[in-house]
């Protein structure tokens, strides 16, 4: 029974993904739309997609790594380890990508911490003492900073 209960989650988690990755390939990412924005044009709205696009199909075919046509758990989990690296990866960028240009350069990662760090250093002091990093664990700091975003320290 939990079998079947763990393989109706990965298998829904892999059919509503469509929705979060439908986006054709000539289309612009986040960073691109960003960029468009700052020079003032409006960004390009999602075109429509196909049943192939939609359903991932070239993933999940990717993701059959011994080519007998069906998935094991350990091929869905590492397509979902994938798909998740990916996510995360495009949610940094677009914290990180301060400028907007689809680039991720050490200056600009430096001048984002340097924002973390003045948001957390709630008496100016430049230094985190333990009260600072325990409210910012608890997300109770001000400022727009998350503890979450410790992760990419």
């Amino acid at each position: 029974m939990k079998r079947i209960a763990a393989s109706l989650i990965i298998m829904t988690a892999l059919a509503t993904g469509g929705y979060a990755y439908a986006q054709t390939a000539d289309q612009s990412g986040p960073s691109q739309a960003t960029a468009d924005t700052l020079q003032g044009a409006k960004p390009a709205k999602p075109g429509p997609i196909d049943i192939e696009q939609f359903s991932k199909m070239d993933d999940l075919k990717g993701a059959d790594t011994n080519g007998d046509g069906t998935l094991s758990q350990d091929e869905i989990q590492m397509l979902v380890l994938k798909r998740m690296a990916e996510r995360e990866a495009r949610r940094m960028e677009r914290r990180l990508d301060m400028n907007g240009d689809g680039k991720v350069t050490l200056d600009e990662i430096q001048q984002q911490r340097a924002k973390e760090f003045a948001a957390l250093d709630r008496n100016n002091d430049g230094k985190l003492d333990r009260k600072e990093l325990r409210a910012a664990h608890r997300g109770t700091h001000h400022g727009a900073w998350h503890a979450s975003s410790a992760r990419y320290a």
